[in-house]
């Protein structure tokens, strides 16, 4: 059904409540994979940059650690096998970019859970994704 599941996560508690929900696919889909994404919406800073050699991948992967490092222990804790992707930019489209890459059959990710008023006028990641991705979009509360 889902070969590979992609989770986004962006270190709020709906995406650990996300998480929970994309390790319980994976452990009842036989053979499929779990790829998790962190979107950082903000570069490093120039001297970090420098500082590391300009590996940006290296610094926003330990930028995918610090943000949402509960998350990431709560994957491997469960015993689900995982993939990090990290990428930069605006989230929903980095999102929907590797999904597209990594022919996600899935795209679990947290809401906010911004009122409807508020979401009207900014709209948010999770309801960019579900307009945009071109596979089902499975939002948790």
């Amino acid at each position: 059904m889902f070969k590979t599941i992609l989770l986004a996560i962006d270190g709020s508690e709906n995406a650990r409540r996300a998480a929970e929900s994309a390790c319980g696919l994976v452990r009842e889909i036989s053979g499929s994979s779990l790829v998790v994404v962190y979107a950082s919406p903000n570069p490093p800073s120039q001297s970090r940059i420098m500082k590391a050699d300009f590996d940006v991948h290296t610094l926003l992967i330990e930028d995918a650690h610090a943000v949402a490092g509960q998350t990431l222990d709560y994957i491997k804790n469960s015993g689900t096998a995982y993939t990090l992707e990290v990428s930069m930019g605006a989230p929903a489209l980095e999102i929907i970019k590797i999904a597209e890459k990594t022919k996600a059959g899935l795209i679990v990710m947290g809401s906010r859970g911004l009122g409807s008023l508020k979401g009207a006028v900014l709209g948010s990641v999770s309801q960019r994704v579900a307009q945009h991705a071109a596979c089902p979009v499975m939002i948790v509360k």
